[in-house]
């Protein structure tokens, strides 16, 4: 069977549902193409976090504010409740050596109009009373939240879907075809399709697809470990990290020759509390290649090491694990935007344990990019034009 298409996006996680919902509002109807099931991929094995501490200083902070601002109103756009709350995040610094790099990023965040603070131990325990008295100080921003990224995922497909956008499960992505060097089809397990316009947006996968057109997208899976517990009543004010998640996230190097036994296995504090009241606990950051499996060492670390930090969740029961696999870049930004050796294919991907933050400003300025050919924010330093020169 042979379909024709104004545009083909290749995945069904996060970001291509979201590319696809704001392509077909604004006129342009994508087939979607997902070798599993919606949102069965890394968008359906993370936290919910939407976090502006997390973020490099500069344009991916930026994008993270806009997108955050999206969020506020993203429920009742989709007409379907995506849990977004913003109450506030609070990142736990337990040493001296913490702390100051700690202040460093703060003071860069700062400069860039972003409302956050360092607070000391005392004051963090008043914002949280569960906190143990290993927290020394706390970087504190009330722009910080959560949401549910498996309803983010499904609200932005069924909304997507809706405004006839075609999704197809279950397909495999075999080829994508050339013709004079631009992009003329790409080739599934349903039949061909005929298209000018490909936008990769399949996470780890997107290496894969880059093969099928000669290139090389330099990116690997790093794996993030989760525990869940029973549901509980309202526990938490905040949306809590610690420094060492964010010292991890930014230099993986500081895993490998740390001597803290914690950091050596990249385990970092990360808490948040469902909307059902059951409480994510994690989590980790490991090249373990494409193994999805939760380990004993690592659940057993997190366990152990959240436990320093809020004792009372030593009581509590684990009902579950799970893992997913984050698309690491190795400079720690997204890939976005057209690739210029190849007219027609367009980058979305690599957007590591950004992307359920990133999502909505990812969908709207991609999409911007496809029917305009322009963006209302700069995103040329995302290229992946960057790792080809």
């Amino acid at each position: 069977m042979i379909r024709k298409s104004d545009v083909v996006v290749i995945g069904g996680g996060v970001i291509g549902c979201s590319i696809a919902y704001y392509l077909a509002k604004k006129g342009i109807k994508p087939i979607v193409v997902e070798k599993n099931g919606i949102c069965t991929g890394t968008s359906g094995a993370c936290d919910g976090f939407v976090y502006m501490q997390t973020k490099k200083p500069g344009d991916q902070l930026k994008l993270a504010m806009l997108s955050a601002e999206m969020y506020l109103g993203l429920s009742d756009e989709l007409g379907y409740d995506v849990h977004y709350q913003r109450p506030g995040g609070l990142i736990l610094i337990e040493t001296p050596e913490l702390l100051k790099i700690m202040e460093g990023l703060v003071s860069k965040q700062r400069a860039l109009g972003m409302d956050v603070e360092i607070i000391d131990g005392g004051s963090a325990r008043k914002l949280e009373p569960c906190l143990s008295q290993k927290v020394m100080a706390a970087s504190h921003c009330d722009l910080d939240g959560h949401v549910n990224p498996i309803d983010v995922t499904l609200a932005y497909g069924k909304a997507a879907a809706a405004k006839n956008a075609e999704i197809l499960t279950h397909t495999q992505v075999l080829d994508i075809r050339l013709k004079n060097g631009s992009v003329s089809a790409v080739v599934t397990s349903a039949g061909l399709i005929e298209t000018d316009t490909v936008v990769v947006a399949c996470g780890i996968w997107s290496p894969e697809i880059g093969k099928m057109v000669g290139l090389d997208i330099p990116m690997r899976p790093r794996r993030g470990q989760t525990l869940v517990t029973e549901p509980l009543a309202p526990m938490f004010r905040k949306v809590l990290l610690d420094s060492r998640y964010i010292a991890i996230k930014h230099d993986p190097e500081l895993a490998k020759h740390a001597d803290d036994e914690f950091m050596k296995l990249g385990i970092g504090l990360s808490i948040e509390q469902t909307q059902h009241g059951n409480i994510l606990i994690g989590n980790s950051r490991e090249f373990a290649g494409f193994d999805f499996r939760n380990t004993y060492e690592i659940t057993r670390g997190i366990a152990r090491y959240v436990g320093q930090f809020i004792p009372f969740l030593h009581q509590v029961n684990i009902i579950r694990t799970f893992a997913g696999l984050r698309p690491f870049c190795e400079d720690g930004s997204p890939i976005l935007g057209r690739v210029k050796t190849i007219p027609g294919l367009i980058m979305a991907t690599g957007h590591e344990g950004d992307g359920i933050v990133l999502a909505p400003i990812t969908g709207d300025l991609i999409s911007d990019l496809i029917k305009y050919d322009q963006t209302s924010f700069d995103i040329s330093q995302f290229s992946l034009d960057r790792f080809l020169q």
